[in-house]
């Protein structure tokens, strides 16, 4: 399988420490069967001449333990993590990125998402590797942590860290573009993460890194290509987003 693999690391302009670096990794395959996305259908990241999959990989949990996996790693995290890795290419999705705090002293232990994804990458056969280095704009928190797909619920509200910001009042607001949400997911047979990761791939000039933590999650993400909402819902989504006043305070903006 002949693949390019391009790599490259920028800072995150849409938080409020600037200096925090994130590294990227894109690859293009010239002809695979396995590959399941339209791989003509990419977009250029940011102000640079990087062209990537309409939908990414976000990889922030890979080899963490100042945040995520409850502080801890291990080999069967990092089985699932490989397989989200494996599983996300065999979709055709070629574009990861390592973390929003790469950068930060807590995220670099002796394996990050970083180092993982490189060691996946340097595993592939037949490979060219190439360096870019630019800067864009990159948001944050494409379900708010869970609670827009319905993780969390008022009388449910998330333990630990997550509980100080998504508080049971907020998830009270958040109810009305919740249920919309799962009533459009119902008329086209996907899920509400399906909905919401269409619906960003919809204003065109985004392109949505969702993490996934193992194959399975990677696979669902998949499901929000190759179909479109109509206009109409994504006004109306978009509408009923308005109405709530976005949180503040996520922890890891402290570190």
């Amino acid at each position: 399988m002949a693949m390019n693999v391009s790599s490259a690391c920028f800072s995150v302009l849409s938080c409020k420490k600037p200096n925090r670096i994130r590294a990227v990794a894109s690859e293009d395959f010239a002809t695979t069967a396995a590959l399941k996305t339209d791989t003509e259908d990419k977009l250029k990241l940011g102000g640079s001449e990087l062209k990537v999959t309409r939908l990414g990989i976000g990889a922030w949990s890979w080899g963490d333990t100042s945040y995520w996996n409850n502080f801890q790693w291990d080999d069967q995290k990092l089985k699932a993590a490989k397989a989200a890795f494996n599983g996300s290419l065999d979709c055709g999705i070629t574009f990861f990125d390592t973390a929003e705090v790469y950068g930060s002293p807590l995220a670099l232990g002796a394996e990050n998402s970083e180092t993982l994804l490189g060691r996946y990458v340097s595993q592939m056969h037949k490979l060219s590797l190439a360096y870019i280095f630019f800067l864009t704009q990159v948001g944050c928190h494409i379900f708010v942590s869970g609670a827009l797909i319905g993780k969390y619920k008022p009388e449910n509200p998330p333990s630990g860290p997550r509980g100080r910001i998504y508080t049971p009042e907020f998830l009270t607001k958040l109810q009305p573009l919740l249920i919309r949400i799962k009533e459009i997911g119902g008329n086209y047979g996907k899920t509400p993460t399906q909905v919401v990761l269409n619906w960003l791939i919809a204003q065109e000039n985004v392109v949505p890194i969702p993490g996934a933590k193992n194959a399975a999650q990677a696979k669902e993400f998949v499901g929000a290509l190759g179909w479109r909402l109509s206009n109409e819902e994504v006004d109306e989504l978009r509408s009923l987003a308005s109405e709530i006043s976005p949180v503040t305070g996520f922890p890891v903006e402290k570190l």
